[in-house]
């Protein structure tokens, strides 16, 4: 990759990182193209060179976080199981300060918002597109499992990782981050004891 490139793909991941945090963090409505463009430290027309709107960015952030997500599956020991290694990904990504930007928990976040306060929602197919890395790892990783079982499974480790954070996060500050590491545990406790 030429310096120019590298230089372009770092503003394109400063601006979609940029979108994200102030999703994540004020909301909607702090996340305009002005507020995203000055924390990206770049401007609004060098924004609208590579994105066509916040959505746009927000879309190309999940697709870091999906990819990112599955070589942290791809990376974890062949003998732990699909659900091991999902409970300790979600686990790992509490942190002191939060969560780590990129980690299954802003996935969780970033879906909900994303679901529920964008302007033109991903369509399924797109979210299909986004997430095929993660279906790809965890078929690698289940033996014999078909697109339909991961795509089963992923959606249960994504409830189930998706209410801990959620009931981490309705606690009352200061958070402990492992009182939501217990949360996390537990829930995918309970999809291994449910028969």
């Amino acid at each position: 990759m030429s310096l120019r490139e590298e230089k372009k793909a770092a503003t394109r991941r400063a601006i979609s990182e940029a979108a994200a945090a102030l999703l994540l963090e004020e909301g909607e409505d702090a996340a305009t193209v002005a507020r995203v463009s000055e924390r990206a430290g770049v401007s609004a027309r060098t924004f609208h060179n590579y994105f066509a709107d916040i959505d746009e960015a927000l879309v190309e952030f999940l697709r870091k976080v999906f990819a990112t997500i599955a070589d942290q599956i791809d990376a974890m020991p062949t003998e732990i199981s699909s659900a091991e290694v999902m409970e300790a990904i979600i686990i790992d990504a509490l942190n002191e300060d939060g969560f780590d930007l990129y980690s299954a928990s802003t996935l969780v976040l970033l879906g909900d918002r994303a679901r529920q306060e964008a302007k033109t929602p991903p369509t399924e197919e797109a979210m299909n597109e986004l997430a095929a890395p993660l279906v790809a790892s965890l078929r690698r990783r289940t033996p014999g499992a078909t697109r339909f079982d991961a795509e089963v499974l992923l959606s249960a480790y994504g409830m189930a990782g998706a209410t801990a954070v959620k009931a981490y996060l309705a606690l009352p500050q200061p958070r402990d981050p492992e009182d939501g590491r217990a949360l996390v545990r537990r829930a995918f406790e309970v999809l291994r004891d449910m028969r």
